[in-house]
């Protein structure tokens, strides 16, 4: 464990300090440049505005990036939404969080997560380390809870709350839906590495986002997000969101290597990594409570 935290660790320095050189990599499994249709099969969703999914498939944007309006860089992100998210199957995978802290050290984490986007619906279960292990997550209805199996008590949570005191919130673990929940307040253009971006700015149209306002770099040739920065009401730096892998999974293309760094405390960070990426189907009573508490026994 100890070797594998410290190799876990020195590839994630790696990529927090050497940015350029990964955003000049090119994406494992990204679509190809010049983008292409991507999405699941046009199906409803909780939560979704009529017509999400259907109206960005034949969606045409502009070939000059400086032509963008506000209307197609939030369609730009609803693409992105779409992306990475699975309307058309269900999706089961292993995520490893290992975190750094100053003060803490690092600490490495594994879970299974049962995710149902259609129904913006997951359960995630700890299975590393074993003092952890039982530990859970459910989101559903539009509710959330936390499962300790020592006490045997849910607790209720929010998208906005930290998981477990690193650098990662309950909403890295659901559907993207940036394109609901934010708005677009400007658009600029530039460059991340070798990569031409288009930037936007955009501000949160409800209270249940972890963040008042972001700022998004999306590549413009493969429509990919590379990085997002978090910012607070009073436009201070909270985090900044590093997406450096993906991979495509049927019309979903997922980014499997997240990275969260603290804007306050540039040390703390966390590194998130997907792995073993199903999409069969799971069985409705997964997204229970009765199912997470007879599980976690």
């Amino acid at each position: 464990m100890v070797n594998m935290e410290r190799r876990m660790t020195s590839k994630m320095s790696l990529v927090l300090f050497g940015l350029v050189l990964i955003f000049s990599a090119k994406a494992q499994g990204a679509p190809p440049a010049g983008g292409g249709q991507g999405g699941g099969a046009p199906m409803g969703g909780i939560g979704l505005p009529p017509g999400f999914l259907e109206q960005n498939k034949d969606y045409q944007f502009p070939d000059d990036i400086t032509k963008y309006s506000a209307t197609d860089f939030l369609m730009l992100v609803r693409r992105t939404d779409i992306r990475s998210s699975f309307y058309d199957s269900d999706m089961t995978a292993t995520i490893t969080t290992v975190s750094v802290s100053p003060d803490k050290g690092t600490f490495v984490r594994k879970e299974q997560i049962f995710r149902r986007d259609k129904d913006d619906a997951f359960l995630m279960l700890t299975l590393e380390p074993e003092s952890r292990k039982g530990q859970g997550m459910l989101r559903v209805d539009n509710n959330m809870w936390r499962y300790d199996p020592t006490s045997r008590k849910f607790t209720h949570t929010t998208l906005k709350d930290t998981y477990e005191n690193s650098t990662v919130r309950n909403n890295d673990f659901r559907r993207w839906q940036r394109s609901i929940d934010y708005s677009v307040e400007k658009i600029t253009t530039g460059t991340l590495g070798n990569y031409t971006v288009i930037i936007g700015e955009l501000k949160a149209n409800n209270d249940e986002v972890p963040f008042p306002y972001i700022r998004m770099y999306i590549e413009k040739d493969r429509k990919i997000v590379l990085k997002v920065e978090e910012y607070s009401l009073s436009m201070k730096l909270l985090r900044t969101a590093y997406y450096t892998q993906y991979v495509q999974i049927g019309n979903s293309f997922v980014p499997t290597v997240q990275i969260f760094q603290d804007g306050l405390i540039p040390e703390k960070r966390s590194q998130v990594t997907y792995t073993d990426i199903s999409t069969k189907p799971v069985p409705d009573y997964y997204f229970t409570k009765e199912y997470l508490e007879r599980v976690s026994q």
